[in-house]
C-alpha cells in the first residue's frame, strides 16, 4: 500500500490529542504478537553541547497480524508527548488515538485506538521523542576523550543497543525476533561526522538550524533493533584496500591514533573475505566499518556494518604492543566480523539462543585467525584455555546449563557476560565439526545461512540442517540426529566423566557415565546423562576422532572386548569432547610408564597429554584419585617440549599454590616446582633471546613467570639486572630496553623482588605512558610488590582519581591479592575502607563483590570464613544482595577448607 510522506505524518502528529492511563500488569514481559514492524524511518538530532541530549521522530510501518485495538511496543527513559503520537492507515488517513499509556515495569508503550486494527492491513505509527545522552553503556550514550593537540575534552555520541538498549533511544519492537528495514537520518552540528549501519547517501543543511546538517543513509536490509547503530563524532575515517570490490572497508578512530591502524586495515578485509568463503555467502552490505571508541567499557559490539570496539581492542602501536595483544586484536576483529553473518544476517529468535550466537562467533573467529596465521597454533591454544575454564566452572553443583530460560529482562545481561557462554559453546561446536567431519559441518552451516538469511532462526533449525547434511554425506548414522546428541549438552548443566573399568582376566572394558562434580554431596543427582562419542586407542591410530560407537542414556553401560591386557587404553582422542576420563589404577600406571619414557611420551598426542594432566589433577583434587599417582604422571613434564601440557599443568598447580600460601609447607612446594621447571627454564632463561610464533612466545612468558614466582634465583637475578639496566638508561620512556613480549613478567617480578626504587620508577613510567596496553600491564605489575607500605599506598591511590584514573581502579584491587603480602594488605584495606570503595564505585557495589570473592578465594580456615561472613553481615548495606555474597564466599572457602583438611599433609611429599 502507498504511504503518505514522513513530514506530513509528523505535522499531523503535532496536532492530535491523547491521554496517559495506567496499564494493567501481567507476568509476561515479551511483546504481544499483534503487530509486526516492516520499516522504521528514524530521524535523530544529536546535541553534543552542554545539553547532551537528542530529539527525534520515528515513523514505523507495520502489519497487523492479529485483531486488536492496541499497539504495544517498547519505550523507556524517553520523553514522549503523548498528544503528538499519530496512527494512520496505509492510505495516510489518520486513525484516532484513544489513549497512550506506559508500563514502566515491562518498558511497554501502549497506543490504544478508538477502532480495531484489521489483520493483514498495514499502518503507520509516528512518535516524536526526546532523551538524554547517557553515561551508561545502554541506549544512546556519550563518551569523551582528551585531544592531545589542544588538551581539550572532546565528546562523541554513540548507540549501544544489545540487549535492551534500542528502546532507550527510540520507541521500537525491541526483541531480536522483530526484523525490519531502517531508513536513518542524523542531524548534527557542522564540523562533526555521523555514521550508521548503512552507506552514507547525501548531506543537506538543516532547514530549522543553520548550524546543523542532516546526513541521510541508505535503507538497510531487515535487521533486529539491537544491531542498529549510529554515532556523531569528530573521529577520522581511514579507508582500507578491500578484498571485495563491492564492499568498502574502513577504520574510524581518533586523529592521534591514525598511525596505529595499519594492522586493522590489512587484517580486517582478509578475515572478512575468509568468512565470506567459509559461509559461501557474499557480505550483504556495501560497507563495513570498524570504530575504535574511547572509554567503551563493554569491549565490542557487532552492529551490522559498523562494529564498535574500545580503544586498544582494534588498534595498536607495533613498537610497543606485545604479540599476545596483537593476536587478541585479531581475535576480536575476527569474532565481530563472524557475527555479520552468524547473528546479524541470521539472527536468533530470542535471547535463549545467545549461546549459539556468541559460541559460533568465537569458534569462527578463532578459526579465522588460525587460517590467516597458520603457524600460530592459535586455535589449539585457545581451545585448551576454554577447556580449562569449562572443566572448572562446570564442575560445580550449582552450574547453569548453556541455554537457560529467560523469565525476566534482568536474566539476559548475565548470559551475555557469562564466561561459559563464550567458552563452552565453541567447544561443543568444535566437537560437532570433528565428529561430523569438516566438509559436512561447513556445508550444514552454509545451508543454515542460505536458508535463514535476513530472518531469524533457532538452534533446532541448525541441528536439522546439520542432520540432513550428515545423513546425505553418510557421516552420521541414519537413526541419529544432531538434536538428539546436542540437547543434553545444551540443556543440562555440567559435563560427564567416563568411567573406564577393565576386567583384565576376561579381556573386556566396561564404560559408564555420570556427571562430574568437584565436590560430591549426599543429595547429588546423578541421573543426568549425555550422548558421548567414544573414540579410543591403545597404540595404533592415535589420531582417530570418528566415533566408533556412542554411550547414551538408553545404553548407559557398555561392555566391549579389549583383547590385550598388557596395553593401556586412552579414550577421547585429541580431547575432542568435553568429558573427563577415569581409568583404573593399572591402566593409569601403564600410561605413566609410557609418559615417563623420553623416547615414547610423544606417541600420545599432545592434546591427550593435556587431558591426562587435567583429569589426574582434577580427580585428585576431588578425592577420587591418590595424589601419588598424579604426581608420578606429572614427573614426565621434565621432558615435555610442548606449550599446552605445561599450560594445563601450571594453571592447575597455581590453584594448589594459592591453597598452600601462608602455610609452613609452601616453601617445600615451591622447591619442588623449581625442580620440575629446571629443564624447561634452561631453554628460555635468556630474557633477551627472541622466540617466534604465538605458541612459543606464550610458552616463554609462562615459564619465566612461574620460575620467578617459585623463586628460581637465576630468574630473579636476570629480571632485576635487566630492569635496573632500564632504570639507568637514557630516556627510559622512549627507550624501553625490556623485551616487548616479556615486559609484564619482568615488571611484575622486579616489583616483587625489588624495592621502592624499582616501584617508583615503574610508577613514573605508568604516569607518562600514552599506550593503553602498556598502562594496563604496568597497573598489574605494580600490584606484584611484596612491600606492605607500597601496596597500602597503591590501594589508597586507587580511590583517588587525580592519581589513578577511575577506569584502572578495579585492576589495582585485582593485582595486589596475587601474593601473600598483598592478600593480607588487601583484606585489611577492604575491612577498613569499604565505605570509601562503595562511594568510589558510585554506590553500585559491583567492584565490592569481585573484591570480596578474590579475597575469599585465598581463605582456607574456619576462622577466616567466620571473620569474612561477620564482616559482610556488618557491612550488608554496601551490597545489593548480601545473602548471595555470603553464599558465594561460604561455598568458596568451604571448598578450600575441605581440600586443606584432606590433602594438605599428603600433597607436599610428592
Amino acid at each position: 500500500m502507498k504511504f503518505v510522506g514522513f513530514k506530513m505524518i509528523f505535522i499531523i502528529a503535532l496536532s492530535l490529542m491523547g491521554s496517559v492511563v495506567n496499564s494493567e500488569e501481567t507476568s509476561d514481559f515479551k511483546l504481544p504478537t499483534n503487530f509486526k514492524p516492516v520499516n522504521y524511518e528514524l530521524n535523530v538530532t544529536t546535541h553534543l553541547d552542554d545539553k547532551f541530549m537528542f530529539e527525534g521522530v520515528v515513523c514505523i510501518r507495520m502489519t497487523c497480524v492479529g485483531a486488536t485495538d492496541t499497539i504495544v511496543l517498547h519505550s523507556t527513559s524517553l520523553n514522549i508527548d503523548t498528544k503528538s503520537v499519530v496512527v494512520a492507515n496505509g492510505d495516510g488517513n489518520v486513525i484516532p488515538v484513544g489513549s497512550v499509556s506506559f508500563d514502566t515495569d515491562k518498558e511497554f508503550m501502549n497506543v490504544k485506538s478508538t477502532v480495531n486494527f484489521k489483520p493483514c492491513d498495514e499502518y503507520l505509527l509516528t512518535i516524536p521523542f526526546t532523551g538524554n545522552l547517557t553515561d551508561d553503556v545502554a541506549g544512546y550514550c556519550r563518551r569523551s576523550y582528551v585531544d592531545t593537540e589542544s588538551n581539550q575534552t572532546r565528546w562523541l555520541a554513540i548507540t549501544y543497543f544489545e540487549p535492551l538498549g534500542a528502546r532507550r533511544a527510540f520507541p521500537c519492537w525491541d526483541e531480536p525476533g522483530y526484523k525490519a528495514t531502517f531508513k536513518i537520518r542524523l542531524s548534527h552540528k557542522k564540523g562533526l561526522t555521523s555514521m550508521s549501519n548503512m552507506k552514507f547517501m547525501n548531506q543537506i543543511n538543516c532547514p530549522s538550524n543553520s548550524d546543523y546538517v542532516v546526513d541521510e543513509f541508505e535503507e538497510s536490509p531487515p535487521m533486529s533493533t539491537y544491531l542498529v547503530v549510529y554515532m556523531v563524532s569528530d573521529l577520522v575515517y581511514i579507508e582500507a584496500n578491500s578484498e571485495n570490490d563491492q564492499v568498502k572497508y574502513g577504520i574510524i578512530c581518533r586523529k592521534e591514533l591514525a598511525n596505529q591502524t595499519e594492522f586493522a586495515i590489512n587484517f580486517g578485509p582478509k578475515v572478512l573475505k575468509y568468512h565470506e568463503d567459509y559461509f559461501d555467502e557474499k557480505f550483504p552490505l556495501k560497507k563495513q566499518d570498524m570504530a575504535s571508541i574511547p572509554d567503551f567499557s563493554t569491549g565490542s559490539m557487532e552492529n551490522w556494518g559498523l562494529v564498535i570496539l574500545k580503544d586498544g581492542n582494534l588498534l595498536f602501536d607495533p613498537d610497543v604492543t606485545i604479540t599476545n595483544d596483537v593476536y587478541d586484536i585479531a581475535k576480536n576483529t575476527a569474532h565481530e566480523l563472524a557475527h555479520q553473518w552468524f547473528g546479524d544476517l541470521v539472527t536468533m529468535k530470542w535471547w535463549t539462543g545467545l549461546w549459539l550466537n556468541e559460541g559460533f562467533a568465537v569458534y569462527a573467529g578463532l578459526r579465522g585467525v588460525d587460517f590467516l596465521f597458520p603457524d600460530s597454533k592459535f586455535f589449539q591454544v585457545k581451545n585448551v584455555e576454554n577447556f580449562l575454564l569449562v572443566l572448572d566452572f562446570d564442575s560445580d553443583q550449582a552450574a547453569d546449563p548453556l541455554s537457560v530460560a529467560i523469565e525476566k529482562p534482568d536474566d539476559i545481561a548475565p548470559i551475555s557476560a557469562d564466561p561459559i557462554t563464550f567458552a563452552k559453546g565453541p567447544i561443543l561446536l568444535h566437537m560437532m565439526n570433528t565428529l561430523l567431519g569438516e566438509n559436512t559441518f561447513k556445508q550444514g552451516i552454509r545451508n543454515y545461512i542460505h536458508k535463514y538469511k535476513f530472518s531469524n532462526a533457532e538452534q533446532d533449525d541448525l541441528w536439522c540442517l546439520l542432520t540432513e547434511e550428515a545423513h546425505r554425506q553418510g557421516t552420521l548414522d541414519k537413526n541419529l540426529t544432531v538434536k538428539q546428541i546436542m540437547d543434553p549438552w545444551i540443556f543440562q548443566p555440567g559435563y560427564p566423566v567416563l568411567n573406564v573399568v577393565r576386567d583384565y582376566s576376561a579381556g573386556t572394558v566396561t564404560l559408564t557415565q555420570e556427571r562430574y562434580l568437584s565436590i560430591k554431596s549426599n543429595g547429588t543427582d546423578n541421573k543426568t546423562c549425555w550422548w558421548i562419542p567414544i573414540t579410543m586407542t591403545t597404540s595404533g591410530d592415535l589420531n582417530q576422532t570418528n566415533a566408533t560407537f556412542w554411550l547414551n542414556c538408553e545404553n548407559n553401560s557398555l561392555t566391549i572386548p579389549l583383547a590385550n591386557d598388557n596395553e593401556w587404553v586412552i579414550y577421547n582422542m585429541q580431547m575432542t569432547v568435553l568429558f573427563r576420563v577415569s581409568y583404573d589404577t593399572r591402566n593409569w600406571m601403564g600410561i605413566i610408564c609410557t609418559l615417563n619414557d623420553p623416547t615414547k611420551y610423544e606417541t600420545i598426542p599432545t592434546l591427550n597429554r593435556v587431558q591426562l594432566i587435567l583429569d589426574s589433577l582434577g580427580f585428585s583434587k576431588a578425592g577420587d584419585m591418590d595424589y601419588e599417582i598424579t604426581f608420578q604422571l606429572l614427573k614426565y613434564l621434565r621432558n615435555e617440549k610442548e606449550y599446552s601440557p605445561w599450560f594445563a599443568a601450571l594453571t592447575e598447580w597455581r590453584k594448589i599454590d594459592y591453597l598452600l600460601m601462608r602455610t609452613p609447607k609452601h616453601a617445600v612446594f615451591q622447591n619442588n616446582m623449581r625442580d620440575m621447571l629446571s629443564c624447561v627454564y634452561s631453554k628460555f632463561r635468556n630474557l633477551d633471546e627472541k622466540v617466534n610464533g604465538y605458541e612459543n612466545i606464550n610458552f616463554k612468558r609462562l615459564v619465566i613467570s612461574r620460575a620467578c614466582e617459585y623463586q628460581t634465583k637465576d630468574c630473579i637475578q636476570r629480571v632485576l639486572d635487566l630492569f635496573r639496566k632500564w632504570i639507568k638508561s637514557v630516556d627510559p620512556d622512549n627507550n624501553n630496553i625490556l623485551p616487548k613480549d616479556l615486559k609484564i613478567n619482568i615488571n611484575c617480578y622486579a616489583m616483587k623482588y625489588g624495592g621502592e626504587e624499582e616501584w617508583n620508577f615503574l610508577w613514573k613510567r605508568f604516569q607518562r605512558s600514552n599506550f593503553r596496553f602498556d598502562k594496563i600491564d604496568m597497573i598489574f605489575a605494580l600490584g606484584c610488590s611484596s612491600t606492605k607500605s607500597l601496596i597500602l599506598r597503591y590501594l589508597n591511590w586507587s580511590l583517588d582519581e587525580s592519581i589513578i584514573p577511575r577506569g584502572y581502579a578495579s585492576a589495582v584491587l585485582d593485582s595486589v591479592k596475587l601474593n601473600e603480602v598483598g592478600f593480607l594488605v588487601a583484606k585489611e584495606f577492604l575491612y577498613c575502607k569499604i565505605a570509601d570503595i562503595y562511594e568510589y564505585d558510585e554506590r553500585k557495589g559491583d567492584s565490592l563483590v569481585g573484591y570480596v570473592n578474590n579475597i575469599a578465594s585465598q581463605m582456607k580456615t574456619k576462622e577466616e570464613l567466620k571473620e569474612l561472613q561477620s564482616f559482610i553481615i556488618k557491612s550488608s548495606s554496601y551490597f545489593k544482595e548480601p545473602n548471595s555474597v555470603i553464599n558465594q564466599i561460604t561455598e568458596t572457602i568451604k571448598k578450600n577448607i575441605e581440600w586443606t583438611s584432606k590433602f594438605y599433609n599428603k600433597i607436599v611429599p610428592y
